[in-house]
């Protein structure tokens, strides 16, 4: 068995971030007040924000390369941004706008530029001028309509989900939105 599987591991990948946003998403399934007019558009931004997340997980060879395929060829972010998406839909399925709003302000003033720090020091260790050259042609969440001209040519890969560990977020995902898919339907 890997490392990477064990209990052990698995339990160490639990942080802070992970903590409160499970906590959030208690408090959120407490207060839900589900309504078919919120769930249907929460519904549609949870089920893109995951495909995003599943889209560049399938893409993204971490401290391998620079990840440049997919939709990073157009948005340096588009885990963050699939993260937001989902957080947005679970309050709107929920009809919440406060979790709304205090996601939209957590993503925009703590993680996003916590995020951008600790990772762009590593990117610019790991992949030198390669990462300063995508940095600056590449927006960090609203994408660009034309693909990186220093696109490179991995393939997405459901391998590659699963060495990112995605397959168990989205797991996480289907869960909490049957939840709620319960609540609207009780």
């Amino acid at each position: 068995m890997a490392v990477k599987d064990t209990l052990k591991y698995k339990l160490t990948k639990v942080t802070t971030k992970t903590a409160a946003a499970g906590i959030l998403g208690i408090i959120l399934f407490y207060v839900a007040k589900p309504e078919l007019l919120w769930f249907i558009p929460g519904a549609f931004l949870v089920i893109g924000g995951e495909w995003l997340r599943l889209w560049a997980a399938g893409h993204l060879r971490k401290n391998k390369q620079l990840t440049t395929t997919g939709p990073y060829a157009h948005v340096k972010n588009p885990l963050y941004i699939g993260t937001l998406l989902i957080t947005l839909g679970y309050s709107a399925m929920a009809k919440n706008i406060y979790i709304m709003i205090a996601g939209f302000v957590w993503f925009f003033i703590w993680y996003a530029p916590y995020k951008k720090k600790q990772e762009n020091e590593k990117l610019v260790s790991s992949f030198g001028s390669a990462w300063s050259e995508y940095d600056k042609a590449v927006p960090d969440y609203l994408p660009r309509i034309s693909s990186y001209p220093g696109k490179g040519k991995n393939r997405w890969s459901w391998d590659v989900v699963k060495e990112n560990s995605e397959h168990e977020t989205a797991v996480g995902v289907f869960v909490g939105f049957a939840m709620l898919v319960y609540m609207l339907v009780r």
